[in-house]
């Protein structure tokens, strides 16, 4: 990691992601609290998070065959300009009036947006820049970095909001993305695949799409692996509708608790980015998903049973810490098994599986857990993590012999 961070083209990466991701906790944390205290129920941010999940589906392949044709550094300049402008027009508007619903729900697409092109970005531009010998490293570091963003927004949310009002927290949030682009904008980068991307200019986004699921039809446990893989973090991002109702609701508990939750999520996050790798040394890759898949049920149950604001904010922990374990070795897993060339289309065609299963969950608990609570919908959740866990065991040895049979391919080739 020592070696990593002394890159300097890294620590502009590193530096220009923690400033974004701190704004965008906050404006997250903002919104969603926003939405649920000023109506009461969890129906309009159930709504517009399904709203947002719709849109994100169907847009998702499609940012994703743009990665893969453009610049990755450009893709990434586009996301931080785009957050710029709208979140400081909505920023100035709060100085001279209230907020009306519409503009918090753009708010919130907008950085949900910013949050399906940076990822798969980010992933092809690491892949593309870096030696595959510091993915793990890299991916650890850009974690820590993450979660530390994350730390600083529900450390400074729930002061800022009460304090300040909405309007300063999108004020903010539009400073730190604009201070994103300038770190970004000096990162030297070359997009090798250029050559490639030309020759598939003529090819039409849908076709490109085709040829990722083309890709991943033709190894054994892919599919099954990419969607149970991603189960963690679509119950992490199935809980930002189940959270606010929970903490509110359920335990009628204030916005500090929810702030915390967020605090120590991060923490556990931050932990697994400083210590998965030498967990996985030591136990495989194969334990280390399924080992914190399964844990991530368990503390879902034991949050519900024991129904407290401390017990939300412990198990918010192990929340962080299972996930984020999961998506350090997926992605590396990714990094070192995917062509360049179709990173990005692979990436996203994930993440519109799984917002397609973010859609369900969402539209099950928006019209569910003002009538059942929150604990109900965390308990489905808490199902879906163990059947996930099931469905990792089953693929994931398929996945780790791949860059061993295709060496074994290639040095075959190269012998006739």
């Amino acid at each position: 990691m020592k070696e990593v961070f002394s890159n300097r083209e890294f620590k502009k990466l590193f530096f220009s992601n923690l400033f974004s991701g701190f704004g965008q906790g906050m404006t997250m944390i903002g919104i969603a609290w926003y939405l649920v205290e000023s109506t009461g129920s969890a129906e309009l941010l159930g709504t517009t998070m399904f709203t947002s999940a719709v849109l994100m589906f169907f847009v998702g392949p499609y940012i994703g065959t743009l990665i893969d044709r453009l610049s990755r550094k450009r893709m990434m300049l586009a996301e931080h300009a785009i957050g710029f402008t709208v979140l400081g027009i909505l920023a100035i508007w709060g100085f001279y009036g209230s907020y009306a619903e519409w503009m918090l729900i753009t708010v919130y697409l907008v950085t949900t947006l910013m949050y399906q092109i940076h990822y798969p970005a980010q992933a092809a531009l690491v892949q593309e820049s870096f030696s595959p010998r510091h993915y793990n490293d890299i991916n650890s570091l850009l974690e820590v970095e993450g979660q530390t963003a994350t730390v600083l927004a529900g450390a400074f949310a729930g002061f800022l909001l009460n304090l300040f009002g909405l309007h300063i927290v999108l004020l903010i949030n539009a400073l730190t993305y604009l201070i994103a682009y300038l770190l970004m904008s000096t990162m030297s980068y070359t997009f090798t695949l250029e050559a490639e991307a030309k020759k598939n200019s003529s090819v039409s986004w849908t076709g490109q799409l085709y040829q990722s699921w083309e890709y991943i039809r033709s190894k054994r446990g892919f599919l099954i692996f990419g969607l149970s893989a991603m189960m963690p973090f679509i119950a992490v991002m199935a809980s930002n509708l189940l959270a606010p109702v929970y903490v509110n609701q359920s335990l009628r508990a204030e916005v500090d608790i929810f702030s915390m939750g967020e605090v120590t999520y991060a923490i556990g996050a931050v932990g697994a980015g400083f210590l998965v790798s030498v967990i996985v040394k030591k136990t495989g890759q194969l334990s280390a998903m399924v080992g914190n898949t399964l844990l991530f049920a368990i503390a879902t149950i034991a949050m519900v049973a024991i129904a407290q604001g401390w017990g939300f904010v412990a198990a918010s922990v192990f929340f962080g810490w299972c996930n984020a374990s999961v998506r350090l070795v997926r992605q590396t897993l990714y990094m070192n098994v995917v062509p360049k060339q179709v990173m990005g289309r692979v990436m996203s065609f994930f993440n519109s599986a799984g917002m397609a299963m973010r859609l369900l969950l969402i539209g099950l608990f928006t019209f569910m857990v003002d009538s059942t609570g929150a604990g109900v919908g965390y308990l489905v959740l808490a199902g879906l993590l163990l059947l996930a866990a099931v469905g990792v065991g089953v693929s994931m040895p398929y996945l780790l012999r791949l860059p061993q049979e295709e060496s074994m391919v290639a040095t075959k080739e190269r012998g006739a």
